[in-house]
């Protein structure tokens, strides 16, 4: 132990005495909160021109709605891409939104009052960076009833209602600054043993190291130590930040939000890890492990809806791993909901993955600087 805490001491010294590293480090996240911060943390309300595609929704109709105007709201859902779940009571409605039952996104009631119809839609309150998409989708899904079934002149304006969840709302901005903390996270890890393990074999350090009585081990816990910590400190300012630039205020969960920082960090340590099995050049590991962190960016639902992108790539979003730590993220800050079981599930196979990785990428290298 007292060994692991001098490496621990000398690893620490090394990053504070690199201080362009150590700026960019810090840095970079924060650059990126308050770029997407300003981009996309406003509330604005304006629609999208977007299509509908496979969206589960769940719809209440009152009493008073005959069968032939259900079956056309149904076929009207079907030719829209919209997939139906009726529901018997308002309050079933409500709860379907609210806890994603059966794959549900949003909610629409369906009352006739006299001859006239009343339209209200129902969104969870937490899929903030999905909600113009969604009030899209149901101002599309209005005009056709409009057309198809109503006429023109007999429907009410269309009132929304948020399911909230959280003792404290949920904004755009701190759902997208959710994401930011996730990339921050994604990218610590996944460079984390590149920079480390990458360039001290390259300055032939750990093979000088392989002759003193310290084990691969020891080193190896030494630099994960190094990189979490480095890593805490980043988010705590990036969280500060929020809250001094766009008055942000979490509602954090701090057991859930430390399993997931954990699991998740040892998770991108793994995947670095194994590019630098790949490439043995560090710099091209690390141009590597840099394309593939961009994709994730853009492609694993950070800063926009995968329901905006082609099926395609939401197929191949929803296989990136940084899809799963912003959705953990965010559930841990109280900016979303997700169901418990998914939660541990989503962790454990973190785990699972970095327990094989980590010490696989270790071995690897140690025994290859014996030869």
């Amino acid at each position: 132990m007292k060994l692991m805490l001098g490496i621990l001491k000398a690893f620490l010294k090394s990053r504070i005495r690199d201080k362009g590293a150590l700026f960019w480090t810090l840095a970079f996240p924060i650059m990126f909160l308050v770029i997407f911060g300003l981009a996309f943390g406003g509330d604005s309300s304006s629609s999208v021109s977007t299509g509908a595609e496979e969206i589960r929704y769940a719809i209440y109709l009152s009493g008073e709605i005959d069968e032939e105007t259900e079956s056309n709201i149904i076929k009207a859902s079907e030719t829209m891409g919209l997939k139906p779940l009726l529901v018997y009571s308002l309050s079933d409605l409500g709860e379907s939104v609210e806890k994603g039952y059966d794959g549900v996104e949003f909610g629409i009631s369906l009352m006739d009052k006299e001859g006239l119809y009343e339209v209200k839609a129902y969104f969870n309150a937490g899929a903030m960076n999905k909600m113009q998409f969604y009030q899209s989708v149901v101002n599309n899904f209005v005009t056709e009833f409009r057309k198809t079934t109503a006429g023109f002149e007999n429907i009410i304006t269309v009132e929304t209602v948020e399911r909230e969840f959280t003792e404290q709302p949920v904004t755009n901005t701190g759902y997208i600054l959710s994401g930011v903390i996730a990339v921050s996270i994604s990218l610590s890890g996944i460079m984390a043993l590149i920079i480390s393990f990458g360039y001290y074999r390259k300055q032939d350090i750990i093979k000088r190291l392989i002759v003193t009585p310290m084990k691969g081990s020891q080193f190896l816990a030494a630099d994960i130590i190094n990189n979490l910590l480095v890593s805490i400190i980043t988010i705590i300012i990036i969280m500060l930040f929020a809250r001094l630039l766009f008055q942000v205020s979490f509602n954090i969960n701090f057991l859930y939000f430390a399993i997931t920082y954990f699991s998740s960090m040892f998770l991108m340590m793994g995947l670095g890890g194994l590019f630098l099995l790949l490439f043995r050049e560090p710099n091209a590991a690390m141009n590597a492990a840099n394309i593939f962190s961009t994709i994730m960016m853009f492609f694993a639902g950070v800063y926009f809806p995968l329901e905006l992108m082609p099926k395609w790539l939401q197929r191949l979003g929803y296989i990136l791993p940084m899809t799963y730590v912003a959705e953990n993220i965010r559930f841990s800050l109280g900016q979303d909901y997700m169901q418990l079981s998914r939660f541990w599930t989503t962790n454990a196979v973190f785990i699972l993955i970095a327990a094989v990785a980590i010490p696989l990428m270790g071995k690897t290298i140690f025994k290859l600087e014996q030869i």
